[in-house]
């Protein structure tokens, strides 16, 4: 007999790939395969996923819980929180294929469940279905120019010494695209 925690697991991995931004631009099938490599761990409260200026090894799903990007300038000790992310939105996502450092830590706001994809996760989808690695290789690139536009259309509106390196941050740790702009696409 299959456990109710079984199903509740099946339909959250299930609204976070077919309700991704990031992963609308791909075939159920490039999701699932997609899926089949991604790394789920649990997170807690206060966690941190990542810190800034670690070297970029991979993006991360939200399936459940809220991750906030948090940005500190050198000189200080407080770091700034840049924004809120919940399921099914990812971040990291640029240092899948961009050999970057991140620009901003990652810490859970909530106790979290998250999916890693990571560097040699892309190298092995690569080795075993090209033609879905590039799909997710067109998607970044495709999300990049949004999310790069999205920032600068963004600095624009704010005086510039306001929003230089965190704006940079946004910009290379969340796609931040509005679900309206990247749902029309298949």
């Amino acid at each position: 007999m299959i456990k109710p925690n079984f199903w509740k697991r099946i339909k959250a991995q299930s609204e976070m790939i077919f309700q991704s931004p990031l992963l609308k631009r791909m075939s159920q099938l490039e999701r699932y395969e997609f899926l089949q490599l991604s790394h789920r761990r649990r997170f807690k409260a206060g966690e941190y996923v990542y810190y800034q200026n670690d070297p970029g090894t991979g993006f991360y799903m939200i399936e459940q819980g809220a991750v906030e990007l948090l940005y500190q300038e050198e000189q200080t000790d407080n770091a700034e929180q840049l924004t809120i992310l919940n399921a099914p939105q990812s971040f990291g996502a640029f240092s899948v294929d961009y050999l970057v450092r991140r620009k901003a830590s990652a810490r859970c706001a909530t106790d979290a469940v998250l999916y890693g994809f990571f560097i040699t996760d892309y190298q092995t989808l690569g080795k075993r279905h090209p033609r879905i690695a590039l799909r997710f290789l067109e998607t970044l690139n495709v999300f990049a120019i949004q999310q790069y536009d999205l920032v600068i259309s963004r600095m624009s509106q704010i005086d510039e010494e306001e929003t230089g390196p965190e704006a940079c941050a946004l910009l290379f740790e969340t796609y931040d695209i509005p679900v309206e702009e990247s749902s029309g696409d298949k």
